[in-house]
């Protein structure tokens, strides 16, 4: 597999596969384990919902930063925003979706802004969908790790 990869979309890995897991997820709760009514699991990730044609059980390291850089970095123009706008939005696409990202980076002035609407957004999901109420904390904690990572002040 060539390695077409930028520095600033490099520079997110290892911390999204950490954040991701890097081995076979079943949660029966995660929407994305499912498509059409059919388990697939979630790895690295990639789920079955967003990537149906994917071998989930068996994807690779290699083919899911592949997977990452093609769906998510460069559909999303994330490399035009600047850093570490960029690398927000990335990781909100990916976590939330492009459509979630865009709204966001519509009404958010800096990168510290549009994460702290996103922490807004995660407490209000939590909210009005009780069985997501269980991921609440990994949400938060994973923004505030990306607040270090990318050296964003934490208000």
């Amino acid at each position: 597999m060539p390695n077409n990869f930028s520095p600033r979309f490099l520079a997110m890995f290892p911390w999204l596969f950490d954040r991701e897991g890097r081995t076979f997820e079943t949660d029966p709760d995660d929407p994305g384990n499912f498509h059409n009514g059919k388990f697939g699991g979630t790895k690295y990730g990639i789920d079955f919902n967003s990537h149906p044609d994917v071998d989930i059980r068996n994807l690779t390291e290699d083919r899911a930063m592949q997977i990452y850089w093609d769906e998510y970095w460069q559909k999303n123009h994330c490399e035009e925003l600047p850093f570490p706008m960029g690398e927000c939005y990335f990781d909100t696409c990916v976590n939330n979706g492009a459509g979630r990202a865009a709204q966001l980076l519509s009404v958010s002035a800096s990168a510290g802004d549009f994460l702290q609407n996103r922490i807004a957004f995660y407490k209000r999901l939590a909210a009005r969908r009780p069985k997501s109420q269980k991921y609440l904390t990994g949400w938060l904690n994973r923004v505030r790790l990306l607040m270090m990572l990318l050296k964003i002040p934490i208000k």
